[in-house]
């Protein structure tokens, strides 16, 4: 993987806010309205329907860029265009001159702030019809929220990055519906009252029609677990606002692909890998191997963002979880397995230093392996285990 300057994932470099983007933008001749976007933010689901909505305009005949966070493998994949990754040469190249102008406009982007303005441009040099944008973190301060879309989703509001977001459902609900544009249709499959009362009285404030919907009954999409009849409910309902015809809307929901989603990566062993990396995606994760009747008994192997809140995700863990696992990713902002081992109480785990190790682990023993907790550890788990077949 090549490393490339000034991108970083630690979290030590985010700092919310439109200043600095916004001029950045000016001066690049404001590339992110050169092009129609659909706005995405939501605690859960967001690359899904990004991924959803993304499959479906392609099929209905679009160009389509599509911009999504964090990266599984490098960060080429942030960025593509009709299913395409930026290639590498490009993103060095565009990295080391955006840094430039960024360094004469005495202004010092954020990484995340970079590859943004990057993606911009990118799409409209390449002149996408469509490009789908989902939030790096938030909504309102969010580096993305300089576009106008077509149409706004907000998936639902639930607790994570309280750091950045406040601790309670209203504040966060306030920081993710900051993506809501005057006149501009807005999506939500929100339930909360708390958060759906902050949704329509900035809608009602901006005159933008807030859609209430629901999962749909019968799903297309090949992505597994009821929760995504939520999230293939809001990419059809965007679709349509879009004026997208039934049969790219269908054909495009049964192409969909994303990986690290539930994901079956071996049936013998079975080894199931998902990014789940929040108390309401582990539930959802749960609540998934319920619903499909995986059999047990289940190891999971579990790793974490030391931000996190571990002890809130292991509390869905545990109960179900026959054999644990405890190891770490890569990724420099990693829990410590020693940090980890303080919050798992009574329950018996086994500590393994590396994904690698973990997984030679678990194929001892006869049963379903469940690999959760990080997008960076589930990135980790099928590399390693692509490599080892």
């Amino acid at each position: 993987m090549t490393r490339i300057q000034g991108l970083s994932l630690d979290t030590q470099n985010i700092k919310l806010g439109l200043d600095r983007i916004e001029t950045v933008l000016n001066y690049l001749g404001n590339p992110h309205l050169k092009f129609k976007s659909i706005h995405i933010a939501g605690t859960n689901g967001k690359g899904s329907v990004c991924a959803m909505l993304n499959s479906i305009l392609i099929e209905a005949g679009y160009k389509v860029g599509l911009f999504t966070s964090p990266h599984l493998y490098k960060w080429e994949e942030r960025i593509r265009v009709n299913g395409e990754n930026i290639r590498t040469a490009g993103l060095v190249k565009r990295n080391a001159r955006i840094s430039r102008i960024a360094k004469d406009l005495k202004i010092e982007l954020t990484p995340f702030e970079k590859i943004t303005v990057i993606a911009f441009e990118y799409f409209a040099e390449k002149k996408v019809h469509y490009a789908v944008i989902e939030v790096g973190l938030g909504g309102r301060l969010d580096a993305t929220n300089v576009i106008t879309p077509e149409v706004s989703i907000v998936t639902n509001i639930d607790f994570d990055h309280q750091e950045y977001l406040g601790n309670s459902i209203k504040k966060i609900a306030y920081e993710k519906a900051g993506i809501i544009k005057p006149k501009i249709p807005v999506i939500t499959l929100e339930k909360k009252p708390e958060a759906l009362k902050v949704f329509k009285k900035i809608c009602f404030g901006k005159n933008a029609k807030l859609l209430m919907i629901n999962p749909v009954e019968k799903q297309k999409s090949p992505l597994i677990g009821s929760h995504q009849k939520a999230n293939e409910a809001a990419a059809i309902e965007a679709a349509k606002l879009l004026k997208i015809n039934n049969s790219a809307i269908d054909s495009g929901l049964k192409k969909t692909a994303w990986p690290a989603r539930f994901q079956v990566i071996s049936k013998s062993p079975m080894v199931i890998v998902d990014g789940a990396h929040n108390v309401s995606g582990m539930k959802a994760l749960v609540k998934t191997l319920a619903e499909i009747k995986i059999p047990r008994p289940y190891t999971f192997i579990v790793g974490f963002q030391k931000y996190k809140n571990i002890e809130g995700i292991l509390k869905c863990i545990i109960p179900i979880a026959d054999k644990l696992i405890v190891t770490r990713s890569e990724n420099p902002q990693a829990a410590e397995i020693k940090d980890i081992k303080k919050l798992i109480g009574n329950k018996k785990a086994v500590f393994a230093d590396s994904i690698s190790s973990a997984l030679k682990i678990a194929k001892k023993l006869p049963q379903t392996i469940m690999v959760a907790g990080s997008l960076f550890l589930a990135a980790g788990a099928i590399k390693r285990f692509d490599a080892a077949n």
